[in-house]
């Protein structure tokens, strides 16, 4: 989708010009996000486990930044998701949590599907026809056609699904709370083809902010305005753009 590809490089040449501003007004990526300004922002923060995880390491995330966090198995990029966002206690620095955010966390432990709950129950907890979707209620068989499902597959049985159709509903739900910051750690595992390109096209049209933890180089360059990167041994450098 050739429009999504020019507003992601220009969110990154933004984010390229921003980082190089010292001392001045940094630039506001207007997406009409209800989160303050600045949703995360991390002053000389360092955490060890007996190893360093990382050291004295700053950045700022701002209302509509896409940020990919990349690196080797047990760097500790789980560890930074959580620390930032106040889950984990860390020991130096200081964590700003910005305002009114509403997180949505999308992860590789899935969600248990019974067997025999419908498609239809699963997502509206009940026989009801509607769902809730981030505060506007809707058809939940026009909801579902948005994540390529018949109508007709409303009444079948979790059970009668393919395991990518499973990965789509799931995702259909998660999509349906309200939310103005994604945490995705490693959401592309165990996914087709067709279910990443459906993650992926949610996630460019998302107007909040994504924070993002992947080791698929495809995924990333496609979404992410700004990449961090562990070395392994407790330093994390942070670039403008995707993987390449």
């Amino acid at each position: 989708n050739q429009g999504r590809l020019r507003r992601l490089h220009k969110l990154r040449d933004e984010r390229r010009t921003e980082a190089k501003v010292i001392g001045g007004a940094r630039m506001e990526i207007g997406l009409g996000a209800k989160s303050g300004k600045i949703v995360l922002e991390a002053k000389h923060i360092s955490k060890s486990y007996g190893k360093v995880i990382f050291h004295d390491f700053s950045t700022r995330i701002n209302r509509g930044d896409r940020v990919g966090i990349i690196g080797p198995n047990g760097a500790g990029k789980t560890t930074l998701l959580g620390a930032l966002l106040g889950k984990i206690p860390i020991d130096e620095g200081v964590i700003k949590i910005g305002t009114n955010l509403k997180t949505l966390f999308i992860d590789q432990k899935r969600e248990e599907l019974f067997p025999s709950v419908t498609v239809r129950e699963f997502l509206t907890g009940g026989s009801s026809n509607q769902v809730d979707v981030r505060g506007n209620p809707k058809h939940v068989a026009g909801y579902i056609k948005e994540f390529l499902f018949d109508a007709e597959q409303l009444g079948s049985p979790i059970s009668s699904l393919s395991g990518g159709e499973q990965n789509r509903l799931l995702l259909a739900k998660a999509f349906l709370k309200p939310a103005n910051l994604i945490i995705l750690d490693e959401p592309t595992n165990d996914l087709d083809m067709e279910t990443l390109d459906l993650l992926e096209g949610l996630l460019a049209d998302f107007e909040g902010t994504v924070l993002l933890i992947s080791h698929d180089r495809d995924f990333l360059d496609r979404l992410v305005t700004q990449t961090l990167v562990f070395d392994g041994e407790g330093e994390i450098e942070e670039h403008a753009g995707g993987y390449t």
